[in-house]
């Protein structure tokens, strides 16, 4: 059986763009647990409430001040379960299937960067040790993309900025999102304290596509940053926008599909 490299870079690409999404189940159960525990504890405290209520005579204020402590029982169950779908729905927005990577459509960019931010904040260093700066526009640019590629992209670069963050004694990351026209977003992700190896990615910088990527495989190391990059390159020529990798940041210009 003949060794086809262009078809293992791609999929060397793609599992390692998963694994991005599952090295933060372990942190998603954990962020679910706790809210999970308020709700059990609060449904034991509303059964308490209910049944001391239907042992009470017929005194209103007494009646009333119960059925007010469940009602607001009640409302705080209502939160917990919202907080806890939020959760399940930032897991199952990254779960796709092959056949919608092509799909185009309308994309509200800060509120899929917004998503992105949370879904990463399972990353239990980054959601309690870096300071986020984040500037944004008050009204969210949309533009025609295919929402899945960006994702991937923004994935690769949280991965690698968090990577590089976990070196300085005080991490914080600055992302800013502007536009310059109707077609075109630029979204900044700044670490403080610290350089992007630029050199190291000199060659991802270069990278066009998968193809291009098999060419250079042999000279690259294959560290985790590295890989978390060409995701992102690759991820956004498939999108049909590119990034800019500088000593402070990386850029991404996001451009309406063709």
């Amino acid at each position: 059986m003949s060794f086809d490299k262009d078809v293992a870079v791609a999929n060397l690409l793609r599992y390692f763009r998963d694994s991005l999404i599952g090295r933060n189940a372990k942190g998603i159960v954990h962020n679910m647990n706790s809210p999970l525990q308020v709700l059990s504890m609060h449904m034991e405290l509303l059964a308490m409430d209910l049944g001391h209520l239907s042992g009470l005579k017929c005194e209103n204020s007494q009646i009333t001040s119960g059925i007010s402590q469940a009602a607001n029982r009640l409302e705080q169950l209502e939160d917990i379960v919202s907080r806890i779908n939020d959760m399940v729905k930032l897991v199952g927005s990254r779960v796709y299937d092959e056949e919608q990577q092509e799909e185009e459509g309308p994309v509200m960019v800060t509120q899929l960067l917004s998503e992105t931010i949370e879904f990463w904040k399972s990353d239990l260093f980054f959601k309690h040790k870096v300071g986020l700066d984040l500037s944004f526009p008050e009204t969210s640019p949309v533009l025609i993309l295919n929402e899945q590629h960006v994702k991937d992209s923004f994935d690769g670069i949280l991965f690698s900025t968090i990577e590089l963050l976990r070196e300085t004694p005080e991490p914080v990351l600055e992302i800013a999102l502007s536009t310059s026209d109707e077609n075109l977003v630029s979204v900044g992700f700044y670490p403080k304290g610290i350089s992007y190896p630029v050199e190291e990615l000199e060659k991802i910088s270069s990278i066009s596509n998968e193809n291009e990527l098999a060419k250079e495989l042999v000279s690259l190391t294959l560290k985790p940053l590295l890989l978390a990059m060409a995701v992102a390159k690759t991820s956004l020529k498939k999108a049909g926008s590119d990034m800019e990798i500088v000593r402070d940041g990386v850029v991404v210009k996001l451009r309406n599909a063709s």
